[in-house]
């Protein structure tokens, strides 16, 4: 490292504070600080989870389907079905759209460059990161926190950094809390966010690293797999940038892949369609775009605005896929950006680094593995025409010599070789925690996960009657006298239970987690035993429910009729179950048990919007179409990603009033005209084609 000798006064000043090194100017008089605070901003509340599993048999499948003229390292790790169960998780779809005024818990790194800002207890997200020296900011900082039906647990948010792994979708914890401690280094401190997973009993976590007075932020992420089989692991980085009219996306590509919900297709890039890809404004529809580049040493995409000043997300080769992902300008697109933040404030793109080309494929991570690799995230300006040149190859030209002296092949491979070495080291202070798995995993393995990692004992109501199991050896009677709120189906969980049935005698809820696990494993005559072994036991809404998904599944209606009966009697008007129980009625077509169900219900209840969108369901099927327009006029919170069904309901009340009304059916072009003399109200227009 060279000191910059200076003639001028100016220079004098200026070399007081800084240095020359290989890969830029170094700030001296500055210190990187790593604190915790709050962020105040209106936010929906999430509620509580819902208490009632999702089995995997329960959820449609989702054929993944790619086209042929994919081939090779597009195809490896591959899955054959985008459906991800959720369990032992539980859904998160007790939200609402009421916001009001929350102090968020934050934690903050800063030096006299950059700012970044996480919410520990929304999955880590990086939802800030802010240019200091350039007075801008760099993310999709969303005013609000918003929650919608997007993820693999149906709560998700957007804006900022969100780090999705190690299964295919938005991370199961990615609105729940996780760890976030400081590491002391022989170069600064760095921020360590992490968690223990429990789908496939693996962990993660993300070091942050900000050195003193530099403008890159350096992130190193480290996935371990402590378990006996070998695992297809996930990940992607997703970085939400605002989006304008004239934001252009690049990164250098071979070719390129599309995604959307036909499947993987080879995509003629930049210019499809009828317009210039590379502008995600312009696009008439939502659309993933995958940049593929094999071999690449050193992957980066960058986002700028129209005068050449954006963002650039460089990484080692392990994380070398890269995804442009709009939600188009249409309508439908526009709609679901402002459902996600304010009216008019939502408008956001994200540039994506993954561990493989696409987003349906997996990579292997062995037994007792780990997988790890380093990203840089950092402010980039470059010439406005050159950023901007019509030929997309001298525009990724000139773009990735601004990233080369950005972010210096060396200084890459330096940077990634010291917090390689220091992913082990361990947290010295905890800023905000997570959850008590990680603890019950070591305790119940015996065997710690990584010493970087410090997991600590939480008794809340989830983790609670499992810690008893691994202390006391049996479920307390506290436990036993409250309806469970986790659930855990792994092998070693269920081996737990089965054990401390043997030695302390089996109880209703010995018998309800064996079914539960059981029943997720696809044993199905076995859960249904052991959920009537419960109920000869005590008598427990949760059992009742299972045995009525089971008899439903074997077509015994009537059967499954009762035992929702039962369960509802004892589950104390849980919406929820409500909600499970009328989509059963409606289903089945059972519209007068449907109708004097909704009627015995509380108001509260009875107003839930899952459940007045099934009563306007079935006011179409009974002719009954001016409620089905009234039953429309207002904002439902739940509906998911690529759910039509509110726009369509509303299209076919039109259509069946018109065919009821002329005594024919409508040709195709009646219902076009139709369609466009009476559009959905925008609070339901979630079309994105």
């Amino acid at each position: 490292m060279i000191t910059i000798r200076c003639t001028s006064l100016a220079a004098l000043l200026l070399s007081a504070w800084c240095v020359l090194g290989v890969d830029g100017p170094v700030m001296l008089a500055d210190q990187t600080s790593i604190t915790a605070g709050f962020r105040t901003l209106p936010a929906a509340p999430i509620g509580p989870p819902n208490p009632w599993p999702q089995f995997r048999f329960q959820i449609p499948d989702r054929p993944v389907r790619l086209s042929d003229d994919l081939k090779g390292e597009d195809r490896a790790g591959v899955f054959a079905n985008a459906a991800v169960p959720p369990l032992p998780y539980l859904l998160q779809d007790n939200y609402t759209r009421q916001r009001r005024i929350e102090r968020l818990p934050t934690v903050q790194v800063e030096n006299a460059a950059l700012r970044a800002v996480f919410y520990p207890t929304l999955g880590g997200r990086m939802i800030s990161l802010y240019d200091k020296r350039d007075r801008r900011e760099l993310l999709f900082d969303n005013p609000v926190v918003q929650f919608a039906n997007l993820a693999i647990r149906n709560a998700w948010f957007s804006g900022g950094v969100e780090w999705n792994g190690p299964l295919y979708g938005h991370s199961l914890l990615t609105c729940s809390p996780v760890f976030a401690g400081m590491v002391r280094t022989p170069r600064g401190p760095l921020l360590r966010l992490y968690e223990f997973d429990r789908a496939l009993e693996t962990t993660w976590q993300v070091d942050l690293f900000l050195p003193s007075g530099d403008d890159r932020l350096w992130v190193h992420v480290k996935a371990v797999n402590p378990g006996p089989r070998d695992l297809d692991f996930y990940w992607w980085t997703n970085i939400a940038v605002p989006l304008a009219r004239k934001t252009r996306v690049l990164s250098p590509l071979d070719y390129a892949i599309s995604h959307d919900f036909a499947g993987n297709a080879r995509l003629a890039f930049p210019v499809f369609d009828g317009f210039d890809g590379s502008y995600p404004f312009g696009y008439p529809y939502f659309k993933s775009v995958f940049f593929r580049k094999p071999g690449s040493r050193k992957p980066w995409s960058i986002c700028v605005d129209a005068e050449g000043r954006g963002l650039s997300h460089v990484s080692t080769p392990t994380l070398f896929g890269r995804k442009l992902f709009t939600w188009g300008g249409g309508r439908g697109g526009k709609r679901w950006m402002d459902f996600l933040s304010e009216e008019g404030k939502g408008d956001y793109i994200e540039i994506q680094g993954g561990v493989a080309p696409t987003q349906l494929q997996t990579r292997p991570l062995k037994a007792g593995a780990s997988i790890e690799w380093t990203e840089c995230l950092s402010p980039l300006a470059i010439d406005a025409k050159a950023a901007h040149d019509p030929d997309y190859a001298a525009a990724c030209e000139a773009a990735g010599r601004a990233v080369d002296e950005r972010v210096p092949a060396a200084a890459l491979q330096e940077i990634d070789a010291f917090l390689t070495s220091q992913a082990a080291e361990p947290v010295q202070r905890l800023l905000s925690r997570g959850a008590g798995w990680g603890w019950l995993h070591e305790t119940r393995s015996r065997r710690r996960i990584s010493p970087g990692l410090a997991f600590e004992p939480r008794e809340g109501e989830e983790e609670k009657p499992w810690s008893e199991l691994l202390t006391r050896g049996t479920f307390s009677a506290e436990t036993l006298g409250k309806s469970p709120r986790s659930f855990n189906v792994s092998a070693g969980w269920t081996d737990a239970i089965r054990e401390s049935a043997a030695a302390h005698g089996a109880t209703w809820l010995h018998h309800l987690h064996l079914g539960v696990a059981r029943l997720e494993a696809g044993a199905m005559e076995e859960s249904r035993e052991h959920f009537k072994s419960s109920l000869a036991l005590k008598a427990n809404s949760p059992a009742f429910r299972n045995l009525a998904l089971l008899d439903e599944r074997d077509g015994q209606l009537d059967a499954a009729q009762s035992a929702y009966k039962r369960a509802w009697t004892l589950c104390g008007n849980d919406a929820n179950l409500a909600v499970e129980i009328c989509g059963f009625f409606m289903h089945h077509r059972r519209y007068d048990a449907f109708a004097a169900f909704v009627e015995s219900l509380p108001a509260p209840v009875a107003e839930h919007e899952r459940i007045v969108l099934m009563t306007a369901q079935i006011a179409l099927e009974q002719g009954e179409y001016p409620t089905v327009r009234r039953l429309l006029q207002r904002e439902y919170c739940t509906i998911r990603e690529g759910e039509l069904s509110l726009s369509e309901l509303w299209f076919a009340s039109y259509i069946k009033e018109a065919e009821a009304r002329t005594g024919r059916p409508l040709s195709p072009d009646e219902q076009r005209r139709l369609m466009e003399d009476f559009p959905p109200p925008r609070v339901i227009d979630f079309r994105m084609k």
